[in-house]
This record gives structure tokens, sequence and C-alpha cells, in this order.
């Protein structure tokens, strides 16, 4: 009998009905397929979420249905994917040197001009793979194709993230689909049907360059709330869960139970701060916010001691090339209760909040759900700075409102959890968030010092050269505070016993390949 009983039943869990996903699913599996079903936090964006858009390309490029010209090892380092080759020519040119032999899921090869129309799209306004935010990124004014195998890119002005930058899950090389074929990877797994916020479908690409996959379908159900992921892992409706929660992982750890996977990974969990109004435009209270904060404190209670470590700036020890380890963001509340005293930013009338122009400092947090820390480091921040006199109310939101609630200072901070450098290097996370016009800076800083760093690092080539500049970048994020640094995260998942050819990988960015697998 031909049955998806597996997956439907972990849908049920996550609130979604099984007769609505086999009437958009239509043809379903055969009862041999070998399926593995995944737990994830977060789902597709829409029903057919083109990796090029948005945040799709994360979940494609994990879920084994999209490539880029360039891959991230499990060291961080650079290494050939669909490229075989690259090539710095000059401050502005690129040559990259295309794999022999590779196929669209539809069949059809991968040429130089297959790879050039694939990237003009992203700056086709109304296609569905639409990205100007990594389109400024790249900043490409030409792609030449003097032969099949052969793309020469030209930048406007020299940027040595460029490479690095074609690693970004959003810089996949997909065709154009059709009705029948709505997504057109590179990939060992073809997109079969996705529903939004819900679930993502795959089958094995056969014809995969790196070889046929083991598993024939790869299911990834999205359960936001990872408590109920590990019911569902406990009563065999998935397989795998990518996000553990961590005092769960913490208990079979100390009993020596369960298939755990654990890996250091480069995201950060850190507040956005409002810096161009409200309490937070004072860098003092900015100050005294991340001086009241007991990172070590929270990474005990909200990680239990097993998913990440305290902050000490944007990066993690992992990135040993890039983080700046003479700095550090101490807990110090005496220290931020002084510094609040001298700048006159007292509590005067006595009901225990601290005022500015003789209003009450009622610091508005938000933060959403999807990664179980949030929550309770949302809750323990509201503790501890009410210790230092600052009153704090908190929500949970969506991720998107959130942000715009902060652009419109509707909220006073952000709770967030980026990856600082998917991409292997660290222009990404600084550009993004606090350089002036930055494609995440929604509250306006701007600091031309820090551009001109910026600026300064992108022309520049060599990681001897970079390394000062980013070590100076992390200073002054340590100094103006435009954005908080909480703690660095690291994965934990749990497998049923039979999860075969996964581990985590330092940017998140990677999970299926053909040699993922359930053991029999």
């Amino acid at each position: 009998m031909v049955k998806y009983s597996h997956f439907v039943r972990g849908l049920t869990v996550a609130g979604v009905a099984a007769a609505s996903f086999l009437a958009v699913v239509g043809a379903p599996a055969h009862a041999e397929d070998k399926q593995m079903v995944v737990a994830a936090p977060f789902g597709p964006t829409t029903d057919t979420p083109d990796p090029r858009a948005r945040q799709n390309g994360w979940l494609s490029n994990r879920a084994g249905v999209s490539e880029t010209l360039i891959g991230l090892g499990y060291d961080m380092s650079m290494h050939p994917r669909l490229a075989v080759s690259y090539e710095n020519l000059s401050e502005t040119q690129w040559k990259i040197t295309l794999r022999d032999g590779v196929v669209f899921h539809d069949g059809t090869p991968v040429t130089a001009m297959a790879v050039k129309e694939s990237f003009s799209k992203l700056d086709e306004e109304g296609h569905a793979g639409h990205n100007p935010r990594l389109s400024k990124l790249l900043d490409i004014q030409s792609i030449d194709t003097p032969d099949d195998h052969t793309l020469i890119f030209t930048t406007n002005a020299p940027n040595s993230a460029f490479l690095w930058s074609l690693t970004e899950p959003s810089a996949a090389v997909m065709k154009d689909g059709t009705e029948e074929m709505p997504l057109v990877g590179t990939g060992p797994f073809i997109f079969e049907m996705a529903e939004t916020d819900k679930t993502y479908v795959t089958r094995a690409f056969a014809d995969y360059w790196g070889g046929a996959p083991k598993l024939d379908r790869l299911v990834i159900d999205a359960i936001s709330d990872p408590s109920v992921a590990a019911l569902a892992l406990q009563s065999g409706d998935v397989d795998l869960v990518t996000n553990y929660p961590e005092p769960d992982f913490a208990k079979l750890k100390d009993a020596g139970e369960g298939q755990l996977f654990l890996g250091a990974t480069t995201r950060l969990f850190f507040y956005q701060p409002r810096v161009n109004g409200g309490p937070l435009a004072n860098p003092v209270v900015r100050q005294a916010v991340s001086l009241g904060l007991d990172r070590e404190t929270i990474v005990a209670a909200a990680l239990a001691g097993v998913g990440g470590d305290a902050a000490n700036t944007i990066f993690p020890a992992n990135m040993t090339s890039w983080v700046n380890p003479d700095l550090s963001l101490s807990y110090d509340p005496a220290k931020a209760q002084a510094l609040l005293d001298e700048a006159g930013i007292t509590d005067t009338d006595g009901n225990g909040i601290r005022e500015i122009d003789g209003q009450d400092i009622v610091l508005k947090l938000r933060s959403y759900e999807g990664r179980a820390a949030l929550r309770p480091t949302l809750e323990m921040t509201q503790v501890l700075l009410q210790q230092i006199g600052i009153s704090v109310e908190i929500a949970m939101g969506e991720f998107g409102a959130n942000n715009e609630a902060l652009a419109a200072g509707e909220i006073d901070m952000h709770l967030q959890a980026w990856g600082t450098a998917p991409q292997g290097d660290p222009d990404y996370f600084p550009s993004s968030l606090v350089a002036t016009g930055g494609s995440s800076n929604v509250v306006g800083y701007s600091n031309p010092e820090l551009d001109a760093l910026l600026e300064e690092g992108r022309r520049l080539f060599t990681t001897e050269e970079r390394q000062p500049i980013y070590a100076k970048v992390q200073a002054i994020i340590n100094e103006d505070l435009p954005v908080i640094p909480v703690f660095h995260k690291t994965q934990v998942s749990v497998g049923n016993g039979k999860v075969v050819g996964y581990e985590i990988h330092p940017a998140e960015t990677y999970f299926a390949s053909p040699e993922l697998d359930l053991a029999d």
C-alpha cells in the first residue's frame, strides 16, 4: 500500500490536517521508499519558494534542492561546488569555471549562459527570484560567458567578499520552472511540493553529479515549538529534530540516552536596540543594558549549559580568523548603575524605575517563536534589567512585524538570532545590520568611521590585511552597541537512532547530502 502515514502523523502534531496534505501532494510515496522526516523550526515562505528570494535559499540548500557555485566546508573554508575552480583576475574581475556533467533536475545541462540567466533574476522586479539584498552584496556590473563552462564576473567596485557571497544559499543556480516542475535546481533532491509555513517535500535525483542519494524522499516538517517537535520524535512521527530543546537535550546527555548531535555554529543571539529614538538613543543607557546582562547565567538557564557560550563580540570563538580576542562584554550591574547615576538617569520618585526627562524608562522588548532560547532569554533580560532600575515589557511576535515595529519606534529592542557568517566572511553581518543604509539596519544607526572600515575591508584581499579592520569593527560595535550581543549558539539535534550521514554545519546552511540515510 502507498502511504505518507509517517509524515501525516507528524503534521497532526504540528496542527496540520492530513487530508489537506494528501490533497496537495497528489502522487504519494511508495511503501518501499526510504523516507526521512525532519522537524525544523521554520518552513517555506510560499508554496513555491524560489531559493534566490528572501531567505528561501537557506531551506532549499538544506533540503538539497538548490546549489551554489561555491560551497562552505565544515571548517568554514570555501570549496568548489557547481564551479570546479575560481580565480581573482583583478580587483573587480573573477573567473569561474563550471563543473563538467552537471544537469538541472529537468535533465538539461548547466551551462555558463544558464548560470548568467539565473543571476539575472536577482535584479528582475516581479520575478520570484528577485533579491535586491544579495544583488547589493554581489554588486555585479556584468557577466561574460566566453564559453559554455566559463564565466567572468565584473563587479562595480573591489569586493573581497565576492566569492564568499557566492556561497550564500540565495546565490543558487536555478532554471525557470514549469507547472510540472516549479523549482528546477541541481541538488541531490528534486522539489516536489511545499505548503507555506508547514512542510517542504523532496524526492531523490538519480542523475545528481555527486552520486544518487541513499534516501528516496526527504520531508521537512515545520514545527516552531521545540517541545512539540520533541514529542513528535518520541512518538515516531519524525526521524530527526534539528533544533531540540536544550534542557531536554541536557537530560538525555546526562542519562546517556538518545542519538545526540551537537555542533558549534556562527549563530548569535543579540538585541537590536532602537538607537534613533527613545531611551536607547542614549549610549549610556545602551551600555548600562549590556552591563546588566548576566550572559553566563542566561546561557546556563536558557540553554541548560549545552547550547552555547556567552558572547564577547559579534563573532564566536570558532571564527578564529576574525574574532577579536581582546574584547569582552562583562556583567557588572554596579558599574551599570554608576554610569546611569553619573548621567543623571536616576529614580526620583522612589518607584524603583529610573527616569529620563521625568519619564520612567520602560523598554518594550520583543522576540519571536521558532528558537527555544528566545523566550527565556527575553524573560531573564526583564528580570536582570529591573535590578538596575530599568523597567521592561516583553512580548512575542512575528520576525518581520517586530522589525517593522522597531523601525516605527513602537518597540525599543528586538531579540534576534542570526548566523553571523553564513558566507564564511566577516563582512556580511556588520554590513547588513550596522552599516549606514544596511539592508537590516532598521533603526538608522550611522557611524562614518565604521562605514569607512567596512568599505576598506571589502577592498582588501588577504586575511592578514583584513583582520585588523574587522577587529576595529568589533571594537566599535562593543562601544556603540548598535547591536547588543548575548550568546553564541551551539545547535543540538536528536535523531531516532537510525539517522546516518548527518553532521551539524557551523553555518547551519547544509543538511541533505547523497550520504544522508536511515539505517535499516
